[in-house]
């Protein structure tokens, strides 16, 4: 297999991890091809600037997906569970999945699961990758999937682990959100507890290794984790590194779980998740990020 330049189409390019993908296939010189709902947006017309083809799509229709995947060569697809929930985060993957059959021209596709999805394990945020990558496994496609852990760029406020109506409440509060999410970690996940954590940039990095190395990459799962560290331990890096502090908050363990179950689940379920290192190169640790500054979301 000699890797081509693509195009690429990038499903939900204007979003956090289709951004970085998006960017990072840019910068080494490939053709992609930016699904977006709105090609008005500033997000869209900024990757415009940096070189993308804005393709105006919804993943709810099938024939424009369909039309859109027969002009290119591969499709990164990711899609939010936050924004979507279960039910539909699944329909709109299983979408992308039936355009790129239906386009009959094999595109190689870079699917961001997320980590522990190998089966379904009872974790809303969880169970609709697994549910994604068994189907993508039995569509006779070529694949690569990657599996991230909990994204360092969410203590910034890259975004928000709720509801679309409760994300818009809180737009304008992202930063102050991002400390309370490492509050949440400290209060939630056992003392002793690693945490597996990812960058999007390295989400970025890893799917343009998969597009350029097929012959490598297809088939094969990729866990995208750079640092592994314990609650107490982010909370005190951030501390010495921003010199902000970290508050303990009286009841919010009980809080989260009463008030944010799936996030309260999620969180349980990655305390417990042992992660591989299978990347084909170094990635991100939590102390080089915070030592390298606040990354812009695209």
């Amino acid at each position: 297999m000699i890797p081509q330049r693509g195009p690429i189409l990038v499903i939900g390019a204007t979003g956090n991890q289709g951004g970085h993908v998006a960017r990072a296939l840019l910068d080494k010189g490939w053709t992609v091809r930016a699904f977006t709902r709105n090609a008005d947006t500033s997000k869209a017309q900024a990757l415009k600037a940096h070189g993308a083809h804005l393709v105006t799509g919804d993943m709810a229709d099938v024939p424009a997906l369909t039309q859109a995947i027969k002009e290119v060569t591969g499709v990164f697809s990711v899609q939010n569970f936050w924004d979507l929930r279960l039910k539909e985060e699944v329909r709109l993957g299983s979408n992308v999945i039936q355009a790129a059959i239906n386009a009959g021209n094999q595109p190689h596709i870079v699917y961001s699961s997320g980590l522990g999805a190998e089966q379904r394990q009872n974790v809303a945020a969880i169970d609709g990758k697994a549910i994604l990558e068994e189907k993508l496994r039995h569509s006779g496609l070529p694949f690569t999937i990657l599996r991230p852990g909990l994204f360092m760029d969410d203590f910034r406020g890259a975004s928000l682990p709720f509801a679309r109506p409760i994300q818009k409440l809180l737009d304008g509060h992202r930063l102050l959100v991002g400390r309370l999410f490492l509050a949440t970690l400290r209060a939630v996940v056992p003392k002793e507890s690693q945490i597996p954590l990812t960058t999007l940039s390295d989400v970025g990095r890893m799917a343009t290794w998969a597009f350029v190395n097929p012959e490598e990459s297809q088939g094969q799962v990729y866990e995208v984790i750079g640092s592994s560290e314990t609650a107490e331990t982010l909370c005190a890096l951030w501390t010495e590194v921003t010199g902000q502090a970290i508050p303990r908050i009286p009841g919010l363990k009980l809080g989260i779980r009463i008030g944010h179950p799936k996030m309260a689940s999620l969180l349980d379920w990655l305390s417990r998740e042992s992660s591989v290192e299978n990347c084909p190169f170094h990635l991100n640790t939590y102390r080089n990020w915070l030592d390298a500054g606040d990354v812009p979301v695209p």
